[in-house]
This record gives C-alpha cells, sequence and structure tokens, in this order.
C-alpha cells in the first residue's frame, strides 16, 4: 500500500476532481490506474455532502500517484460556477507532493550516514565486549 498525506476539500473541490480526472481511469485493475481509485473517494465525498454534511471540507487521503494525477488534470484557472478552485485545490496538492519530495530526499540522506539504519545502543557495546574476549 502507498504512503499516503491529507487535505481537506470542499463539495466545489470534489465535483472538479470528479469534472476533470472522470476520463483518465482505465478498466484493468494495473499499476498505471491513478485515476479510478481517486474517483471512488471523491464520490464517497460527494456522497457525504449531498448527504446534509455540516462540515464547509472534508479530508481526503491521497497516495503521490493521485497529487500528480490532480496536478496533471486540474488547471490553476477552473472554476466551479462562480468558486475559483483551481489554484486552491493545486496549492494544496503542491504541498503534498513537495512532503512527499522531501521524506523521500530526508530518507536518502540519512542513508549516507552512520545514523540510518538506527542501531540499538546495546549493539555497538556487545561488538566492544566481542573485541576484547577474542584477545
Amino acid at each position: 500500500m502507498e504512503p499516503t498525506k491529507v487535505i481537506h476539500l470542499s463539495e466545489s473541490d470534489c465535483w472538479a476532481v470528479d469534472y476533470l480526472v472522470r476520463h483518465t481511469w482505465k478498466d484493468d485493475e494495473g499499476p498505471g490506474t491513478v485515476g479510478k481509485g481517486l474517483l471512488l473517494k471523491v464520490f464517497s465525498m460527494l456522497k457525504e455532502f449531498e448527504a446534509g454534511c455540516k462540515s464547509p471540507t472534508l479530508p481526503l487521503a491521497l497516495t503521490e500517484r493521485e497529487c500528480w494525477c490532480i496536478d496533471f488534470n486540474i488547471r490553476h484557472d477552473l472554476n466551479m460556477g462562480h468558486e475559483p478552485v483551481g489554484k486552491r485545490l493545486l496549492l494544496q496538492v503542491f504541498g503534498l507532493v513537495l512532503e512527499f519530495n522531501n521524506e523521500r530526499t530526508t530518507e536518502r540522506e540519512l542513508r549516507h550516514t552512520a545514523l540510518w539504519p538506527p542501531r540499538p545502543a546495546n549493539q555497538s557495546d556487545q561488538t566492544n565486549i566481542e573485541d576484547s574476549s577474542s584477545r
């Protein structure tokens, strides 16, 4: 399962994703299928709003691939009715993409140091004991 991060979408944001991502999903269940899973998440949010949800936004957990799918399909100048949603939605997605990238970069850098993977404190002590007993 891919890691996810959460953003909060309004009903207009959800309709924008539905409208512009709808054509990207495929019938197959292969690794390239991103749009269908994203749409299923958005459908459930739209049902919540239709059921009378009092909250102006709802949380949506996105994978990095779903973030890139939204980035590819949503234009910054998109309006739903008279509400500008494109820029607002994209800025949230950009934040998530940057978080995913920062985590990947940090993990890669940590692997190049002696701190990764972290060793238990007693492991270095055990090594010293074994070295002294072999003398």
